[in-house]
């Protein structure tokens, strides 16, 4: 998400339409060299944007997560701790997928918003329609990058740990890590609030920004824990 809508009023069939050939032409990046991706999100298109590239971050955060694990398991000085960074990893490899998806979930919720802000409102029946469309379309816009957010901090958790009990040779890519989960979160953060400040919803709204709140403070503390302690081991 990230890119300005351009609105053009059609009908729900070729509403219909739209999706299916979104859906038809869009497939998931992870199948494509990085190249492909990059010259998209430099391109006028639509998608990728913001959104997505937050996710993208995620990713690579617990990508550099699951790395140093493997390479604190690989050790045998470390043995005390393994048991433990074995459980790091696993968790880190299941939120490196969660984020893969939610690379093309974000992208995916722009089309929705997108169509639906190009549905008819040439009757009232269908100005009725447009706004139910329009409001659930921004509930899951704002949702996706929500869960970016807070996928990030609780990988921040990981990071921490890892930091703390990992292998010390390459912690600096640990660090790394957290400067990554909080680029996801800050980046995420803004796809959230544009399309809660359009959500008519006040007390959903309000649940919303606490739960963006918490994730981004948690978020906030753990990695500045997370790069001190890399600093202190240096």
């Amino acid at each position: 998400m990230g890119r300005t809508l351009e609105v053009k009023v059609v009908t729900p069939h070729t509403k219909l339409q739209y999706v299916v050939e979104k859906m038809e032409t869009i497939s998931m990046y992870l199948d494509k060299p990085l190249q492909v991706y990059l010259d998209d999100l430099a391109s006028a298109q639509p998608t990728p944007g913001g959104g997505s590239t937050a996710a993208v971050c995620g990713a690579m955060a617990a990508a550099l997560t699951a790395m140093v694990s493997r390479l604190t398991l690989s050790k045998a000085d470390y043995a005390p701790v393994h048991a433990e960074i074995q459980a790091v990893l696993e968790r880190a490899e299941q939120i490196r997928a969660r984020f893969q998806q939610l690379i093309q979930e974000d992208i995916d919720a722009y089309g929705q918003l997108s169509a639906s802000f190009k549905l008819s409102r040439a009757t009232a029946d269908e100005k009725a329609a447009r706004t139910t469309a329009v409001q659930a379309a921004l509930l899951t816009a704002a949702l996706v990058p929500l869960a970016v957010v807070e996928l990030a901090a609780e990988l921040a958790h990981l990071s921490l740990r890892v930091a703390e009990i990992g292998n010390k040779n390459v912690l600096s890519d640990i660090a790394t890590a957290a400067g990554l989960e909080s680029c996801a979160g800050s980046g995420a953060s803004q796809m959230v609030r544009v399309n809660l400040h359009s959500l008519k919803d006040a007390e959903r709204v309000s649940e919303l920004e606490r739960r963006l709140d918490t994730a981004l403070t948690t978020l906030a503390q753990l990695s500045e824990q997370t790069v001190n302690t890399v600093g202190g081991q240096a």
